[in-house]
């Protein structure tokens, strides 16, 4: 059986599975090189078949990662277009209003006639019905919008397309891409800013099968970290991962007062939540309060709320269900930090988070869905390298198009201990070789890499490649023998994806000293074993040969603000337009002279 997940919101998204197995995952953003774009991901499907090989009458049914979607939202593209001058708009001419003024809002009037979100050449969904009917009844309108698209483009039966509760969609993806034991009986945690309802569920998985045990409205975690992202001057949606990686650097005398407002809101209700003091609204009530206080201190007190609330969350959920193994999803398990909390807890005999939580891979979790309506269990994750695979003969076109033997060195049938000996010369090289890996981090095959030890990468990395905020922290690709030597894991966790944070060793923090955090020195790695990606792996032990580093220093390959690479073309902009020394396309070295 075959199955399409479609994601329109929160970086639109297809992902096709056959028989509980993921064929091809990927964002549209990397098509349309625009930064999370959402919508219909009608490039992606079209790709997903192409480099599959499915045909359209082989696809049993296609499935939406949630019942609701808000129709202007992915009309206007707001994710993706809105500046934080908008969402600040937002705030005062929307929420202030119906929240504190209770008065009529103006301001998605006026944004439907704004000329900067109309993009008809994108417009898949027919949205007519927005002039035709009341807006009560365009949540209905809209269903049948996203079915007759999917009948349009793939000639599907309209029974065949169906629409999956959200928060099943994201456990189900915790649940089964899990390398956990399905024998024993799980807690299957989803935490996210909003869907189909829900900003929390709990559910059981035992046996390959997940039951909904409760989902909230209450789990405001994520909600809260999104607007204190804006309050801080930074885009919401998307620099959330800014305000945890700034978090770390404040002084605990600036925290503490910032950490009161935040304990005096939102608190822990056995497996709920509850409010202590009810804010008048998310945004005004922390600005009015927080107003004063230092950036640093905001996020260091932001971090710590979030880590004792989750904690506290899924102690309660784990005596609440007498078990001692979780698995996370959802936008809130992107968190690396909240997830190091959670680790740490006691009890807690294993722990997973599988490959970014938000909602691109809820797509992945809705198949996984109907498969288990099905009675069809699905594999866990081998890897994460789903997507669009870069060709030789791509490669050859590219060098031919661009005589880039006249700019260039060009080494074809490149060997692993040759760019080990670049990298450990100290040049940074780029990595873009076979499939993409899907969702927000780089695993290696889209990758910028360079030399763990050499502190001064970082500023070289952020100032001439990556030209991002001078705080953020790197990461590395580790091999898996080597990762006791740096990790301090005491409980083994698996964590091959990047998706938790751990403490290091003191051998950690010598080798990997422009990869880890340069504040509070934890690491989220990629773990890796050889099965994964045989390649990559031989790189880095390439590379430990010629060092004793068993690791390399692992950010995407993509300019600041643009998706991650796609194809070799993406790639060759991101050398030409950056300090990189180097591009590695599959087995051909682009070196700059």
């Amino acid at each position: 059986m075959i199955v399409l997940g479609i994601n329109e919101d929160h970086n639109a998204t297809a992902a096709l599975v056959k028989d509980g197995r993921v064929l091809y995952c990927a964002s549209e953003e990397r098509i349309t090189r625009v930064k999370n774009d959402i919508g219909y991901p009608y490039q992606t499907i079209e790709e997903a078949l192409q480099q599959t090989g499915i045909t359209r009458g082989e696809i049993d049914y296609v499935v939406y990662t949630a019942e609701i979607t808000d129709a202007i939202s992915i009309k206007v593209k707001r994710i993706t277009k809105f500046k934080i001058s908008d969402y600040v708009s937002e705030m005062y001419e929307h929420w202030k209003p119906v929240l504190i003024d209770h008065a009529k809002p103006y301001f998605w009037d006026r944004i439907l006639k704004d000329p900067r979100f109309e993009d008809p050449k994108t417009e898949y969904y027919d949205f007519g019905f927005m002039k035709t009917t009341l807006v009560e009844q365009w949540n209905d309108e809209f269903k049948k919008a996203r079915v007759d698209v999917v009948v349009k483009q793939l000639g599907i039966a309209p029974e065949k397309v169906l629409f999956k509760y959200h928060h099943e969609c994201h456990a189900a993806y915790a649940y089964f891409a899990s390398p956990i034991d399905r024998s024993k009986k799980t807690a299957v945690v989803v935490a996210d800013g909003w869907g189909d309802g829900a900003n929390g569920s709990i559910y059981v998985g035992e046996n390959n099968k997940i039951t909904k045990i409760h989902s909230t409205a209450l789990c405001n975690l994520a909600r809260v970290y999104r607007y204190m992202t804006l309050l801080l001057g930074m885009r919401p949606f998307e620099h959330e991962y800014k305000v945890m990686g700034l978090a770390p650097y404040a002084h605990e005398y600036l925290v503490k007062p910032a950490l009161e407002i935040f304990r005096n809101t939102l608190v822990v209700d056995g497996i709920d939540f509850k409010w202590k003091e009810k804010p008048s609204d998310l945004y005004f009530y922390f600005r009015d309060r927080l107003e004063g206080m230092r950036f640093d201190g905001i996020a260091g007190a932001l971090q710590q709320w979030l880590d004792e609330m989750v904690v506290q969350w899924v102690k309660n959920i784990m005596e609440h269900l007498k078990v001692d193994q979780v698995v996370f999803s959802g936008g809130l398990s992107m968190n690396v930090k909240a997830n190091k909390a959670i680790a740490e807890i006691s009890e807690l005999k294993d722990f997973f988070v599988p490959p970014s939580g938000g909602d691109e891979s809820a797509t992945i979790g809705a198949a996984y869905a109907v498969f288990q309506d099905q009675g069809i269990a699905s594999s866990p994750f081998e890897n994460a390298y789903f997507g669009y695979a870069i060709t030789d003969a791509e490669v050859t076109a590219l060098v031919t198009k661009y005589n880039l033997r006249e700019q260039y060195e060009v080494q074809e049938n490149i060997a692993a201990q040759n760019i080990a000996d670049l990298l450990s010369k100290g040049k940074v090289i780029a990595r873009c070789v076979d499939r993409m890996e899907f969702g927000a981090r780089a695993l290696g095959n889209r990758s910028i890499l360079c030399d763990p030890q050499k502190y001064e990468n970082i500023r070289l990395i952020n100032e001439k490649i990556k030209f991002r905020d001078f705080w953020m922290p790197f990461t590395p690709s580790m091999l898996d023998y080597r990762a006791k030597d740096y990790l301090i894991n005491p409980k083994g966790l698996h964590a091959p994806f990047m998706s938790i944070a751990f403490a290091t060793t003191a051998l950690g923090q010598e080798h990997l000293k422009a990869a880890i955090h340069p504040h509070d020195q934890t690491v989220r790695p990629q773990v890796l074993t050889k099965e994964a990606n045989p390649a990559y792996y031989e790189l880095i032990q390439a590379f430990e040969k010629k060092t004793g580093v068993g690791a390399l220093l692992n950010t995407s390959l993509n300019l600041h603000g643009l998706p991650i690479v796609r194809n070799a073309e993406d790639a060759y902009y991101t050398l030409l337009n950056s300090g990189l020394d180097g591009l590695v396309l599959n087995t051909t070295l682009i070196l700059k002279k």
